[in-house]
């Protein structure tokens, strides 16, 4: 799965969860609006925030979103390592059901992040046009509107002043800039407006950069873009940015001793009726948007009272459960063991060195005149490194020995020749004893070369290793190598069509022996999961066959698959 996947897939699950946190946001909000005070009401939108921000989501016992559970009884069967073969830790899903590229699918991400650019792209330029505009014809305050504005940061709180631009391209009052914030006036400003009015108005903007208001803003903007897909979340950032504007009349009708609610509402309505609806949005944070209700404001700041310990602390448990709730994933629970069913034996050292020299593939031999123990000493470290079937470091491997007769130094078993690709290291080792001489025995220790005529009392006969490919279609399997084959819970025809189709792609114009299916298998039985990295096609063949306890058969002809 390549980035862009991995990322539209996170951002889809994040947007499915965050829309239901918002769904249940709205929820409470609509049963507290009466007595939960502005400022928690817009808090309340804080775990949704976090939902789309962090790509993972600690566990909690009680969290709201499920962990995505394994199926059960899944089994990865990892491929003999060869040369450039990582052993995959977390593989990811296979790109469909049936073991196919879905095309639907495929174009999911690319139409995401075309839309994300083009809206993006879109608020991005309007926003940049439009602050080009102002900054062009904007004038520098006058002397009596720059002390009104001296005086209103001193009261919100304000040290440094931002930026003043004064412009007829301004609509409504605003401010905008997270890294260099700038406070936006229309041209004629505060003409009509008394001078309590003036710094009732003034101080809205400034209690927005007090709140920090401008760095939400443009989260939301950017958040809003990335899921452009999702009416909900458009729903949910609307009403997040009318509860911001409510916050913000609630935190100026704060300060102060004095009741401002009457002079405050009248400076509302006369921006209303002086000035048009602002149609800025992405980075503009105003006092007047086309989001904001101006009877609901009014209504609001009417009956507003400070807030008190009960409505805090109503509002900080609710934000605390919906962030335990909502921002997090239910923990995984433990794996129950099978009812009735007996524990996996144990396999015997014997049968763990068997399933290596049956398992592991040596990717090249090349042995020109040389000693036994030349060639033992080339295996040794070779099976050490490709190793797969052992997950302790320190047991990787095989342990070869040598047995010499009495008062021998040196086996004289020399001028082994041997150039092989993609060998099972069994059968290299059948090629070297046949070469040397030798006979060799498997036991709990590992391999020991032994030489004809000496005692045999404990040999152990080595368990015939799967039949060698045969023919041209045969060789063409053992030099074919597929770079990647995933499949899990697919029908056997299904898994056959993809290996087709896999080295159709890879031969190009040279020619492909096909792999077909005998009468006397199902067709749609299906496997367990697969997954291999460069192994060789005859490999990736035989261990979906013996997953559903079928042979692989080979000629100058075909790939078949057929019942023993």
């Amino acid at each position: 799965m390549n980035s862009l996947e991995s990322l539209s897939e996170w951002l889809f699950a994040a947007s499915l969860r965050a829309s239901v946190l918002a769904v249940v946001i709205l929820g409470v909000q609509a049963v507290s609006r009466r007595w939960l005070p502005a400022q928690w009401r817009y808090a309340l939108w804080l775990p949704m925030l976090l939902v789309l921000v962090f790509p993972v989501l600690p566990s909690a016992p009680f969290g709201l979103f499920p962990r995505k559970m394994e199926e059960p009884g899944a089994v990865i069967i990892q491929s003999p390592d060869i040369p450039e073969m990582a052993t995959p830790v977390a593989m990811e899903k296979s790109q469909s059901v049936a073991g196919h590229p879905n095309s639907v699918a495929d174009l999911l991400p690319v139409a995401w992040l075309v839309g994300a650019c083009v809206v993006f792209g879109a608020g991005f330029a309007g926003y940049h046009r439009s602050m080009r505009r102002i900054v062009k014809t904007s004038v520098a305050p006058n002397g009596s509107l720059l002390d009104e504005i001296h005086i209103a940061a001193l009261e919100a709180g304000i040290g440094r002043l931002p930026r003043v631009l004064v412009s007829p391209k301004v609509e409504s009052p605003a401010v905008t800039g997270m890294f260099r914030p700038s406070l936006l006036l229309p041209a004629g400003f505060p003409k009509g407006f008394n001078d309590e009015e003036t710094r009732l108005i003034l101080l809205h903007e400034f209690t927005h950069l007090k709140r920090r208001d401008l760095v939400v803003n443009g989260l939301a903007c950017l958040l809003q873009a990335l899921h452009w897909f999702n009416p909900i979340l458009w729903f949910a950032f609307a009403r997040l940015r009318v509860d911001r504007e409510a916050a913000c009349d609630a935190s100026v009708l704060s300060l102060g001793t004095t009741d401002r609610r009457a002079a405050y509402g009248g400076a509302l309505l006369k921006l209303e009726g002086g000035f048009p609806s602002c149609g800025l949005s992405l980075g503009f944070v105003g006092i007047f948007e086309r989001t904001t209700g101006m009877k609901s404001r009014i209504r609001e700041i009417s009956s507003h009272r400070p807030a008190g310990l009960a409505g805090r602390m109503t509002g900080l448990s609710l934000i605390t459960l919906l962030v335990m709730f909502g921002a997090t994933k239910a923990e995984e629970p433990a794996p129950q063991e099978a009812v009735g069913k007996a524990p996996e034996p144990v396999p015997t050292g014997h049968e763990v060195i068997m399933k290596k020299l049956t398992t592991i593939v040596i990717p090249q031999v090349n042995a020109e005149d040389m000693s036994l123990e030349e060639i033992v000493g080339f295996l040794a470290s070779r099976v050490k490194q490709l190793d797969t079937v052992e997950k302790d470091p320190e047991k990787k491997g095989i342990n070869f020995t040598i047995r010499k007769n009495k008062g021998e130094d040196v086996v004289q078993a020399g001028h082994i020749t041997m150039k092989k690709k993609n060998v099972l290291l069994i059968d290299v080792l059948k090629e070297t004893a046949d070469q040397s001489g030798m006979r060799f025995r498997v036991d709990d220790s590992g391999v020991t070369f032994l030489k004809a005529g000496q005692e045999m009392d404990d040999f152990v006969k080595v368990a015939p290793p799967p039949p060698a490919p045969q023919g041209k279609a045969g060789d063409f399997a053992m030099k074919l190598i597929i770079p990647r084959f995933e499949v899990e819970q697919v029908t056997l025809r299904a898994a056959v069509d993809l290996l087709n189709q896999q080295a159709r792609e890879l031969t190009k114009e040279g020619s492909v022996f096909p792999i077909v299916l005998d009468p006397s298998v199902d067709p749609d039985a299906r496997t367990v999961e697969i997954r291999t990295r460069n192994a060789p096609l005859y490999i990736n063949l035989r261990y979906l066959a013996d997953q559903l306890k079928y042979t692989v058969t080979t000629d100058d002809k075909e790939l078949r698959i057929s019942r023993p």
